[in-house]
């Protein structure tokens, strides 16, 4: 079949074998435009050669969808990669916010090394003694293995805590707590067997005035 490029008029001949029955897209060498090539059914009688036809020059292009189709395939791949790393890599921070989350990382063999993570604190007290004129505080309690694996001990964390209209608060710490001081209490025992559980007592610390509770944390 003879095909004109509507652009620059130039002829080509064309076996119109290659035409599927929704045509498919070509493009002229001459000057480059691209048009979709419908097959021609209106006449089975051959036309008879006509002068200034090119050779076979019209090259097919591949159809749009199956490029976009290869494209999506990629992004695709691309997202769920990036979920897989966000997951592996960036357990501590979703365990953080999601503590229950830590069964499905043991179930994949993949364990949270998040401080205190498996470990709980239970009666835990403060006691009040003066030495003097100064009133000093011992912290005590216990720290429980409820995991099924051995965990590791972090140090406790440990704050008095008083209101933010504390001379010792600044003016940042509006509608917020205040930390009036803090310290580090190593337990004598660094790990723990899966339901096995350590007493604790700290040093007695000199109480911060305007102290009203006090945190413990790890």
């Amino acid at each position: 079949m003879i095909v004109t490029c509507s652009q620059c008029s130039k002829r080509y001949m064309l076996d119109e074998a290659l035409l599927p029955q929704d045509g498919r897209q070509v493009r002229c060498i001459s000057c480059h435009h691209i048009w979709r090539q419908m097959p021609d059914t209106s006449s089975l009688i051959t036309a008879p050669p006509l002068l200034g036809l090119g050779d076979m020059a019209i090259e097919a292009r591949p159809p749009a969808r199956k490029r976009f189709s290869w494209l999506g395939s990629v992004i695709f791949l691309a997202i769920i990669l990036s979920l897989m790393s966000i997951f592996i890599f960036g357990r501590n921070v979703i365990l953080t916010f999601w503590p229950h989350s830590e069964r499905f990382y043991d179930l994949v063999g993949l364990h949270v090394n998040l401080p205190g993570s498996g470990l709980s604190l239970s009666n835990t007290e403060s006691k009040v003694h003066k030495e003097g004129d100064i009133e000093m505080v011992t912290v005590t309690g216990d720290v429980v293995n409820i995991s099924k694996r051995v965990r590791s001990i972090p140090p406790l964390k440990i704050k008095f805590m008083g209101e933010n209209s504390h001379p010792k608060c600044s003016d940042n710490t509006q509608g917020k707590e205040c930390v009036l001081d803090y310290w580090e209490h190593r337990l004598s025992e660094s790990s723990l067997l899966p339901g096995e559980q350590i007493h604790f007592e700290t040093a007695p610390r000199p109480k911060s005035e305007g102290t009203h509770h006090i945190s413990i944390e790890f």
